[in-house]
């Protein structure tokens, strides 16, 4: 049993499960198929897995600039996105880029915005600079082109932790260089939806529970916290303990 977890509500399950990632094609379609997605937060040093039903509404990424205002960035999957410049308790708005934001990182002075450009022909995704002016203006600039299209970030140390449909990239912000941490070609079957760092190892949400990636002397080693009802399944992609 997995312990030290804290839940959003008491109306999920109590009891969790650490489980190697499927090794049959059956197994992972059934995973695919699973209708509860889960998210992992770290909060006041305590994990918190949050569950959520596949297909919700995406929250707003929001990150404030001091009693100046507010960068907002809108995800509306298939449609598209949008990341906004919001100020005047409100009242203002002006839009900045036309895409869909996953995470925002600040380093020496700047802030670096990762967003999804699936929803466009080319794919992908891209990270931009954004310079705040005098004149309450804002310096956008694209440095980066991503191959893969980022779902969720995670900022620490001076570097942007991106995770996509095949696994886990480090952006150090400063060289604006990538490097490969974890690769799964399998990801996509999951949607990941959020990452984080908690004593060492990664956690990524995902349908069906959290993927936790645990340094070894190779890399990193992939297992899954599960609801203890769902360890595996049974008849038509029914989960079971």
């Amino acid at each position: 049993m997995l312990t030290g977890v804290v839940l959003a509500f008491a109306g999920a399950s109590s009891s969790w499960a650490v489980i190697d990632p499927p090794q049959s094609g059956v197994e992972w379609h059934c995973t695919s198929m699973v209708q509860r997605q889960w998210s992992a937060r770290v909060s006041g040093g305590q994990l918190t897995f949050t569950p959520h039903e596949s297909g919700a509404k995406i929250r707003d990424l929001v990150w404030a600039i001091g009693k100046r205002g507010q960068l907002v960035g809108r995800n509306h999957g298939l449609a598209g996105g949008s990341l906004e410049w919001v100020t005047d308790a409100g009242r203002q708005r002006r839009t900045l880029l036309d895409s869909k934001p996953v995470a925002f990182a600040h380093h020496r002075g700047d802030i670096f915005v990762a967003s999804d450009l699936s929803d466009r022909a080319a794919g992908g995704g891209a990270i931009y600079r954004l310079r705040a002016r005098d004149t309450g203006q804002w310096q956008i600039e694209q440095v980066l082109k991503l191959d893969e299209a980022p779902l969720a970030g995670y900022t620490r140390g001076g570097s942007l932790y991106l995770v996509s449909v095949m696994g886990v990239n480090r952006l150090d912000l400063r060289t604006l260089q990538t490097a490969r941490l974890h690769r799964n070609m399998q990801w996509w079957r999951l949607m990941p939806s959020s990452i984080v760092e908690h004593r060492g190892r990664w956690y990524i949400g995902a349908v069906r529970g959290v993927i936790r990636l645990t340094p070894d002397t190779e890399g990193y080693r992939e297992q899954w916290v599960v609801p203890a009802s769902c360890k595996t399944f049974a008849g038509d992609c029914e989960c079971a303990s």
